[in-house]
């Protein structure tokens, strides 16, 4: 048995085409996602990056309330109770001094109280030095001396923690400083990291760092990850020191808070302090100690206001809050596994938004219908959007907004491309088609009939000068009718010569004038027909007919027609039968003539055959070519009814 190979060359220039047309298509969408990465690599997506980091952060389900820390927060109805601001510092000593009756495990002092000139200080003072589990704050990352803050005199170095905070280009928070060394080259910690280590201390988990600043924080076996210049959706952003992103507590009050008056009045659950990590800090709005964010469900600010469902993308954070989620991050990260905040790899960032891209032009090749990319670009949208929100949860920060930009815009262009590119071929493809019609149809056969007669009977001279000259001015004819034909835009149907029929005609006429128009031409089986039975058409008005299958009915009865002119021998009968029965109808054009009409080696008659049984494809029916009994031949074609959409009801 022997294996046909096959045609190698032929093979290649298959694949090179194929090449062609995917690089022409696919290259522009490569280029959108090219594009995407560069804009995203000079850093012009950051501000969509981290609104879109917030919107899912904000999307979260909600976690357990930290009960772990408690705020004491000195508000505007506190001011008023005391009657005096600032705060004395004999109530400030009196707040402590109740707290540590419930024996707080740490208490965090976020004010600032670096000046002891108050004659009340002395009992603030004298509280400072006899409490060993209280943190106070300090500014110390500022370059200018004049923009830091002092920490209380009477606190030691290893129990003061800097309240500094960075911001982005944006204004808002996302990030907190763990530890920095200051201008001067002193290693400092921040107030949450301080309140953190006090905490486990008490548990056995031993914190460890080296002496930079920017070495691994790690408490037990848990490193956590120090923020760098183009982590998740920044690009080359102020990374010094000892960072890490702010994974803020999902809930609309993830904390316990009390005020200044709940406590100097002692109205609290003892059990709320008792071995908590305890924050005193300024949430009133006359003090500006707050930020901005986006991130969280909600603050004491909202909270206050009464706002139950509040997703305004500025929201008011007061600075106590800050620490307290800072601080709970770390706590929940060592001691509950919470997970943190994580990135992948920069590689690994922009092979996802490559993958997603060529996702795109994939679905921009193979769907075809604009409805259909718009469909399945919005689907899979959606399907990323999920993915991101999941991962979020699950605690990797991978990039949404370049990502979705990529497959959009990918998909998009490279449907467009492939549109365009697809209507060029097919309109070049059309055009053939037309062409071959109206040659086969038109000068062809004139051809075929000469050639015929040429091998049946001496033609003269004269005559064949004639033929020939008729053939010539169908031959000139056709560019004009063809053009005329695709002005028209489908609407007309150049037949033979400079024959244009109107194909908004109804069927049953348009049909006749197929008829009568071809019987006209002069062909030696039409000379012999004695009986001509006129068609009648009208069971096809019932029936809804667009112009592309009123072409294919029109095309294929004069092909019929001419087939029985040209090769019916001796015929002397000519019907053509259109019936309709249920949801079918048939068109049959029957000879009587001697020979039977098949398929041979007259090219004009494989051409005929081959357009009948695309015409039938395009109208989903059958054509058949067979022996009529007694003699002759039987062109068939049968195809499905139609109906129009309004019929249907």
């Amino acid at each position: 048995m022997k294996f046909a190979l096959p045609n190698k060359g032929k093979f290649k220039k298959t694949i090179r085409q194929h090449v062609k047309f995917w690089r022409e298509v696919a290259l522009p969408g490569l280029s959108v996602v090219g594009l995407v990465m560069l804009v995203r690599s000079m850093g012009w997506l950051q501000s969509q990056e981290w609104l879109a980091f917030d919107r899912l952060l904000r999307l979260r389900p909600a976690e357990a309330v930290d009960t772990r820390i408690v705020i004491v927060g000195i508000n505007e109805d506190d001011i008023n109770y005391v009657e005096s601001f600032p705060i004395p510092d004999s109530q400030l000593a009196k707040l402590i001094d109740i707290l540590q009756t419930y024996r707080p495990r740490v208490i965090g002092f976020n004010i600032f109280k670096d000046k002891n000139r108050n004659i009340e200080r002395t009992k603030l003072g004298s509280v400072f030095r006899d409490s060993p589990n209280i943190i106070g704050v300090e500014v110390a990352l500022n370059q200018s001396e004049t923009f830091n803050v002092k920490p209380p005199q009477e606190l030691p170095l290893e129990r003061v923690g800097f309240a500094d905070l960075i911001v982005d280009a944006d204004g808002k928070l996302r990030r907190s400083i763990l530890a920095s060394k200051t201008h001067n080259g002193e290693l400092k910690y921040s107030l949450s990291l301080r309140l953190a280590q006090a905490y486990l201390h008490e548990k056995g988990i031993v914190f460890k760092h080296g002496s930079r600043s920017y070495d691994p924080i790690q408490f037990g076996s848990i490193k956590l990850p120090r923020f760098l210049p183009n982590w998740g959706g920044y690009v080359r952003a102020d990374a010094n020191g000892n960072q890490i992103i702010l994974n803020f507590r999902s809930h609309r009050q993830p904390f316990r808070t009390l005020s200044l008056r709940d406590v100097l009045t002692r109205e609290f659950d003892p059990n709320w302090i008792r071995d908590r990590v305890v924050i005193i800090g300024m949430t009133a709005a006359s003090v500006k100690d707050n930020f901005i964010t986006s991130a969280v469900k909600g603050t004491v600010y909202t909270d206050a206001l009464g706002i139950q469902n509040y997703s305004n993308q500025y929201q008011w954070i007061y600075g106590v809050e800050i620490h307290a989620h800072a601080t709970s991050q770390i706590l929940s990260t060592v001691l509950d596994r919470r997970p943190i905040l994580r990135v992948w790899s920069e590689i690994g960032e922009y092979l996802w938004i490559l993958s997603w891209g060529l996702l795109g032009i994939i679905l921009g090749l193979i769907l075809q219908s604009p409805w259909k990319t718009f469909l399945s670009l919005g689907v899979a949208s959606l399907v990323l959007v999920g993915i991101c929100y999941i991962f979020l949860v699950l605690g990797w920060w991978i990039p949404s907004v370049p990502t979705l930009l990529a497959l959009v815009g990918a998909g998009l262009t490279t449907s467009f491309f492939d549109r365009d590119l697809r209507a060029l071929l097919e309109q070049r493809s059309l055009t053939l088609k037309r062409s071959f019609e109206a040659i086969h149809n038109g000068p062809l056969q004139t051809l075929a009939v000469m050639l015929r007669n040429r091998g049946e009977e001496e033609v003269s001279t004269e005559e064949l000068r004639s033929q020939l000259q008729e053939l010539n001015q169908e031959l000139r004819s056709i560019p004009d009718s063809l053009s005329q034909e695709m002005l028209s835009h489908d609407d007309s149907l150049c037949l033979e010569g400079n024959v244009i029929l109107d194909l908004q005609t109804p069927i049953a006429e348009l049909l006749y004038q197929v008829y009568d128009i071809t019987l006209r031409r002069p062909f030696p089986g039409f000379t012999t027909i004695l009986s001509f039975i006129p068609p009648n058409f009208e069971p096809l008005e019932d029936s809804y007919f667009s112009t592309a299958k009123k072409r294919c009915l029109c095309l294929f009865l004069q092909e019929a027609l001419c087939n029985v002119g040209k090769h019916a021998k001796d015929a002397t009968r000519l019907d053509v039968i259109c019936t309709r029965e249920s949801l079918w109808c048939c068109l049959k054009i029957i000879d009587n003539g001697a020979e039977v009409i098949s398929q041979s080696n007259d090219t004009s008659v494989q051409g005929g055959t081959k357009q009948a049984h695309e015409i039938a494809r395009q109208l989903r029916g059958k054509f058949r070519r067979f022996s009529h009994s007694p003699q002759g031949t039987v062109c068939e074609l049968t195809w499905p009814v139609a109906i129009a959409w309004w019929q249907r009801f």
